[in-house]
């Protein structure tokens, strides 16, 4: 049988591994794979990571609610990024979105989440670590939030309405802005009116977020001479608002406003009418149909009352235009 020849480079060879391999048995070590990503043959190219951005902020949130921020991890090297651990640090922050060990090829990135829910009130501050193959330290995103504590409330653009004098069995009607300048929804359940000739429209069954609004208009239509009073009540989860209203009934007097006005140069089928009574307030529709005509009488106005006019050129299907200018009729007293 001929015999295997060993040069001495093989020996070499052989010794060496036979070393290193009880080296390893002597440390303990094993020779499976573990957790973290491994190199996976010593590919080449630089290593170097981008987080955008490097500095998250919270601002102001309610307590037990959360908001969440995204970050941005980029592999701005040539070689393979490795993601050994991603960490947070921080009362009332967390992380989402990001599962690790982990590999980004190069030139591309990967986003994650940060939440910032304050269970009480209170600045807090943290950090988000991300450990990598791109250095010894890990890369790191600051992060600050403050807790406050809910407030829910409502304000309202009138404190008061006064309609002033109106005419018997007439109309005028104004609005009120209703805001939430507190920091959680707040629910509208009812918006009502109390009070002889008054009444109200809209806003009930309403939630509004922070900031948002919505608009109530209260008409005034007396039924019979005097003073009247009411109130307008706004109800929900917020503390209820209340706003007094005032107004008079009045007979009419011996005048009348007539308005002429020059014809739409665009294509119309009538006119609405609407006036106004006193500087402020909504302008209300005189007219129940189109007029077809370029001119209007106003017999329902009171001795000395000032009043306010515009006018709508109404095209086919009712479409209006916007309001002409105002034009103000003072009525004589005598």
């Amino acid at each position: 049988m001929p015999r295997r020849v060993v040069s001495a480079a093989g020996v070499r060879n052989l010794a060496l591994n036979l070393a290193l391999l009880f080296a390893i048995l002597a440390a303990g070590l094993s020779l499976a794979g573990c957790g973290l990503v491994g190199d996976s043959g010593g590919g080449g190219g630089t290593r170097a990571m981008t987080v955008t951005p490097s500095a998250a902020g919270f601002g102001n949130v309610t307590v037990k609610t959360e908001t969440t921020q995204t970050i941005k991890v980029s592999n701005t090297g040539t070689g393979e990024l490795k993601i050994f651990s991603a960490d947070i640090a921080g009362t009332g922050f967390s992380l989402s979105g990001l599962t690790v060990p982990t590999r980004l090829a190069a030139g591309s990135s990967m986003n994650f989440n940060v939440a910032f829910k304050p269970m009480v009130g209170g600045a807090e501050k943290g950090t988000v670590s991300i450990k990598t193959n791109a250095g010894e330290s890990p890369a790191s995103v600051s992060l600050s939030g403050t807790g406050v504590e809910e407030s829910i409330k409502l304000k309202v653009s009138e404190t008061s309405l006064s309609f002033g004098n109106v005419l018997v069995s007439s109309s005028e009607s104004r609005d009120v802005k209703i805001t939430n300048s507190g920091n959680a929804n707040v629910t509208i359940t009812g918006v009502s009116v109390s009070g002889s000739g008054f009444n109200v429209s809209g806003g009930s069954n309403v939630t509004l977020a922070p900031n948002q609004s919505e608009t109530v208009t209260v008409n005034f239509n007396p039924k019979s001479k005097g003073s009247l009073s009411g109130t307008l009540t706004v109800s929900s989860n917020a503390p209820t608002v209340k706003i007094e209203l005032g107004g008079t009934g009045m007979q009419g007097g011996n005048h009348s406003v007539g308005l002429t006005w020059i014809a739409s140069t665009s294509p119309t089928i009538g006119y609405f009418i609407y006036r106004r009574a006193g500087m402020t307030g909504s302008f209300s529709r005189l007219d129940s149909s189109i007029d077809p005509l370029t001119s209007f009488t106003d017999n329902n106005v009171i001795d000395g009352a000032t009043y306010f006019y515009v006018v709508t050129a109404v095209a086919a299907g009712e479409s209006e235009s916007q309001f002409s200018e105002e034009v103000s009729v003072t009525v004589p007293t005598s």
